[in-house]
Order: C-alpha cells, then sequence, then structure tokens
C-alpha cells in the first residue's frame, strides 16, 4: 500500500539548515502553524504535515539553489493561506512585500472561480484559466508545479475508488496542462516526475 507524505516541521527545518534562521522564512513558518492549525486532508492527516510541509520540501528540493529560494520557501508556506487560512494578501504584502504578495494573490482562487466550480468538467476549465493567469509569474508557477506533485503523489487506489471522476480529472489537468506548463520553462525533473505520476495513477483506474 502507498504511504501518504508526512514531513514534520523539524525534518523540514534540518532539510532548510542554509534558511531556516532567515527572518522571512521563520516569520511565514509562524504565520502558516496559525493559518492552517486544525485542518485536515480528506485522508483526517494534518494538512500542514501532509501538504503545506511537504510542498515546501519538495520545492527546497528542487529549487535549493535558486536565487530567489527564500522567497520561493515563503510562497510555498503560505500559498494557501488567502484560500483556506484566512490571511489577506495585503497583510502578505504588509509583511513580505509586494512581489510575494503578487505571487500568493495569483495562487489563490477567486470566489467566483470557487462558485463557477460545481461539475468536473467546469472545474477543469477553472483550473486551465487559473494557470493562464498565472502563468507568467516564475514563483507562482514553481509553487504550483510542487502543489500538484504533492497532490498526486497523495492518490492511491483508494481515493480513487471514492472519488473517481475527481481524480479522472486530477489525471487530465496533470496531462493536458501542467505537464505543457513545466516544459514551457524547461523544469525537466518537474516534467519526469509528472509523467512518473501520470503512469503510476492511470494504472489505478484499472
Amino acid at each position: 500500500m502507498k504511504l501518504l507524505p508526512f514531513v514534520a516541521k523539524k525534518d523540514l527545518l534540518i532539510q532548510m539548515s542554509e534558511i531556516k534562521n532567515s527572518d522571512k522564512v521563520k516569520k511565514a513558518l509562524e504565520i502558516a502553524t496559525k493559518a492552517y492549525k486544525g485542518q485536515v486532508r480528506d485522508g483526517g492527516g494534518k494538512y500542514l504535515n501532509e501538504h503545506i510541509y511537504y510542498v515546501t520540501s519538495l520545492l527546497y528540493e528542487g529549487f535549493k539553489n535558486d536565487k530567489d529560494i527564500e522567497d520561493l520557501v515563503v510562497s510555498a508556506l503560505l500559498h494557501d493561506s488567502v484560500e483556506d487560512g484566512g490571511i489577506t494578501v495585503s497583510f502578505i504584502e504588509k509583511t513580505f512585500g509586494k512581489d510575494i504578495a503578487d505571487t500568493i494573490s495569483l495562487l489563490s482562487k477567486t470566489p467566483e472561480e470557487e462558485e463557477q466550480s460545481q461539475t468536473q468538467d467546469q472545474k477543469y476549465m477553472v483550473t486551465q484559466n487559473y494557470l493562464n493567469r498565472l502563468s507568467e509569474n516564475r514563483w507562482a508557477v514553481i509553487v504550483k508545479m510542487y502543489d500538484r506533485i504533492a497532490n498526486v503523489n497523495s492518490i492511491t487506489k483508494d481515493t480513487v475508488a471514492l472519488k473517481p471522476e475527481k481524480y479522472m480529472r486530477y489525471l487530465k489537468e496533470t496531462k493536458n496542462l501542467f505537464i505543457p506548463l513545466a516544459k514551457k520553462y524547461d523544469f525537466k525533473k518537474i516534467v519526469s516526475t509528472f509523467e512518473s505520476e501520470v503512469d503510476r495513477i492511470e494504472k489505478l483506474f484499472n
């Protein structure tokens, strides 16, 4: 049985030892802890450990030598904070500056987009428009790539059996929307990861 991802805060800090003492990273961790407190995944696991820290860990591993790594980590930690954590874009701008605020704003679906997301086909179209909107912002693209990797890594035979239409949409989005965007930025390792996950998930439907 596939084990669901889980990243403890202490392990994330060990992994990010070179930047863990950055004021902005420490502040982002503090905000994330409060914003996502009590939130759980579909399977009942803690959202912080199974998603937020996991996304951040994946991103750090892939881009730790990038000149913008601190800003990328902050963006990863807070990528769902406006949409799901009750944090405002204006607060993020005041705390971290306009570039990170713009990135988080792009990563946050609007109330109108959420209202349009009724059927799986509508959700697909919303995702397509959403990715088009953020596609010119490199930080937003990187965070969204790892957000999707984290989500597809969590797909198991049980989750497919529970919500087959949802995860068939995830599969279609990953193949038709995420892989082309990753190729646009020449993110070869991300493309390879997506392709491997697509092959794995397609077998779950057989």
